[in-house]
């Protein structure tokens, strides 16, 4: 529950810094604001549906141990750890290594064995994130530091 909390107040941290973008006169119908709005706005949605399950899976559920809670912590910020580094790695090598190792980390994390599979889910993960963002959405990704040499 505290995890879904605290994404969503990053959501909304995030919705607040969205609405600091300006607006410009060449803008289309969406806007610079557009597609980070809608990023928040879905980022405080599952935030919210995240905190809202976990508090009806405790009303439903009799508690069976006091140490379910701290794993359950633990494994968000586990999760919070990899998206850190994330944003490390998408400066450093960009985007397409960095959300490959993304969520070849967060597979391995959450139990998936480190197979051809898993590997192979990740990189076609990666390459579909990509499309998404830069073929359909027009939304140049970075490059990183490290591969650009400046």
């Amino acid at each position: 529950m505290i995890g879904g909390l605290a994404l969503s107040a990053l959501a909304l941290a995030y919705l607040w810094g969205a609405t600091l973008i300006p607006q410009s006169t060449l803008s289309d119908e969406v806007g610079a604001r557009g597609l980070p709005f809608a990023l928040g706005a879905l980022l405080a949605l599952v935030g919210a549906a995240i905190a809202f399950k976990a508090w009806l899976a405790r009303a439903i559920a009799a508690p069976d141990e006091e140490g379910a809670d701290e794993a359950s912590l633990l494994r968000v910020l586990g999760l919070i750890v990899c998206v850190a580094l994330y944003v490390l790695a998408a400066w450093l090598l960009g985007y397409l290594i960095a959300a490959a190792l993304l969520l070849l980390a967060v597979s391995i994390y959450e139990g998936a064995p480190l197979n051809a599979r898993t590997l192979g889910v990740a990189v076609a993960g990666a390459l579909i994130f990509w499309f998404i963002f830069v073929q359909f959405l027009n939304v140049e990704q970075p490059v990183g530091k490290l591969l650009v040499g400046s």
